[in-house]
């Protein structure tokens, strides 16, 4: 189906309709989750998300990351010139859009699981379906292009020190030309070398096309990359015990089709 024009000039990369996730965190039976929200992400825009904790955060960019499944609503994707619901996708589609046009940005301390630095940008290449030879091409020019000193490269992430993997992740969410990249910590949890470093590459694959969405938590760091807040809200408890309250009845899942206002991204390409 063609995306008429009107539809097209939006330039929309994400679009979130009415969705529903309930609280899975140990602690906080009490919130019910996210509820009834809906927004849209733009080409070329980042986004500041407000809430009133981070398992909120947690819970929507997971969600938005393909990572966590929602109890109701819609989370549209364009991939390769058509228009997917995330919630509907089989394991298999998820893991193409994963590896091509949804970046997601970890913890750093979760990249300790690889056996070296270059294993751990190598991966990235080779689910692409690159061959070996060139996927260990690609590999090195984005480790130069971060300046990662070669002498590292061969080196046990676990045995690296935290700016070291800081810098690490970056070379992995920016190796591949997303047309999302989604951030689950916070930005302030970088140091303050690896957060210049990631503005610098914001502003650069803004220019290009690409939405981000994350906390940024300092006005400093909103106040050069940021284009607007996102502002979540939830309901207060208004007791310390447990609800034994019936949920109010989710919407059901919105079925497989187009939503009412998208747009065309770009595939994903590596451009260093």
């Amino acid at each position: 189906m063609e995306i008429p024009f009107s539809i097209r000039y939006n330039n929309i990369k994400l679009k979130v309709e009415r969705l529903y996730k309930t609280s899975d965190q140990p602690g906080k039976s009490l919130f019910p989750g996210i509820e009834d929200l809906s927004f849209n992400l733009k080409g070329g825009e980042c986004v500041h998300l407000k809430s009133p904790g981070p398992w909120v955060n947690t819970l929507l960019l997971n969600a938005l990351a393909g990572r966590t499944r929602i109890d109701a609503g819609a989370i549209w994707v364009e991939h390769q010139r058509q228009w997917l619901n995330l919630p509907q996708l089989s394991a298999r589609q998820m893991g193409q859009i994963q590896t091509q046009t949804i970046g997601y940005f970890p913890r750093s301390e979760t990249l300790k699981s690889h056996l070296s630095v270059l294993d751990c940008i190598l991966a990235k290449f080779l689910d692409l379906e690159f061959s070996r030879a060139d996927a260990d091409r690609q590999c090195r020019r984005v480790l130069d292009w971060l300046g990662i000193s070669r002498r590292l490269w061969d080196k046990p992430l676990a045995d690296l020190p935290m700016t070291t993997l800081h810098q690490v992740n970056l070379a992995c969410t920016f190796a591949v030309d997303y047309a999302i990249i989604v951030f689950e910590p916070p930005i302030s949890q970088l140091d303050q070398a690896n957060q210049a470093l990631l503005l610098e590459l914001i502003g650069y694959r803004k220019e290009k096309g690409t939405c981000f969405i994350g906390r940024f938590d300092q006005a400093e760091v909103r106040g050069r990359v940021c284009d607007r807040n996102l502002c979540i809200q939830v309901p207060t408890p208004t007791s310390v015990v447990p609800s034994t309250r019936t949920p109010a009845k989710a919407p059901t899942l919105i079925p497989i089709g187009i939503p009412t206002d998208v747009a065309v991204s770009s595939k994903a390409a590596h451009s260093y």
